[in-house]
């Protein structure tokens, strides 16, 4: 099952793009298959075959990112291609809330500023496109370059859980780190304003007050489209149509 893949967000180096069945091989090999991502993105979540992510993408995509409550989308870097994941989880229409997911697949490419650069993207999407109220994240207790990401981000430390969940392969107890941040911590943040100037092209601690733009295709490397299918834009403007996050 083939779909037109969804540019959702861009600065100035990253695109986001919703994943589809067709990334299964990728996601599987760069991201499933590999316990040391996994251990630092999400443990005990390890689907055993490209057939098993694949049913979970169609499953996926046969619904809203507002009726799963799960955003999911591939960082496709304007040179190095699709470098990493990012979504947008446990999203609830009555606390208006998501949690940050970001992984990059090599460590190579785990530089501060794509982390910096999608997590800007990112909130910007959940404060000023799908008008959220918090956003917050996890992260385990050894992972201490995502610690410094978040807090760069301007996420803020709001508590430690102590031994939280159990690593059968390392068979050690692991704690949990939560942080968070809400619209108004956002809209405060001088060096969440600087950041975004420069990686996003516009301050994002302001509201939108026009669509955003419409994606560069030149920072989209085309080897990541069959020619048959090119990718199909979003804009900002018509988010609710597509029905994301509302």
């Amino acid at each position: 099952m083939t779909l037109n893949p969804l540019i959702i967000h861009q600065g100035r180096s990253l695109t986001f793009k919703r994943t589809t069945p067709d990334d299964a091989p990728l996601l599987f090999e760069k991201m499933y298959s590999s316990y040391e991502f996994m251990r630092l993105f999400r443990l005990n979540d390890l689907p055993e075959t490209v057939e098993q992510v694949r049913e979970i993408l169609i499953k996926r995509s046969h619904s809203t990112p507002a009726e799963t409550g799960y955003l999911e989308c591939l960082m496709i870097h304007k040179t190095h291609g699709a470098i990493g994941i990012i979504a947008a989880a446990d999203y609830t229409p009555l606390h208006r809330k998501a949690e940050l997911l970001i992984g990059i697949f090599d460590e190579q490419y785990r530089s501060a500023s794509y982390c910096a650069e999608a997590c800007s993207l990112m909130t910007d999407l959940i404060f000023n496109a799908y008008h959220l109220h918090r956003f917050y994240a996890y992260s385990y207790g050894y992972n201490h370059p995502a610690h410094a990401a978040l807090l760069s981000g301007g996420f803020q430390l709001e508590g430690v859980m102590k031994e939280h969940l159990y690593d059968p392969v390392s068979q050690q107890y692991v704690d949990l780190h939560i942080y968070g941040m809400n619209e108004a911590q956002m809209r405060q943040n001088p060096r969440i304003a600087s950041l975004s100037k420069r990686l996003v092209g516009r301050d994002i601690t302001q509201p939108l007050t026009a669509p955003l733009p419409p994606p560069d295709e030149s920072k989209i490397p085309s080897t990541l489209y069959p020619s048959q299918q090119q990718p199909f834009f979003v804009k900002s403007g018509v988010f609710r149509k597509v029905k994301f996050f509302s």
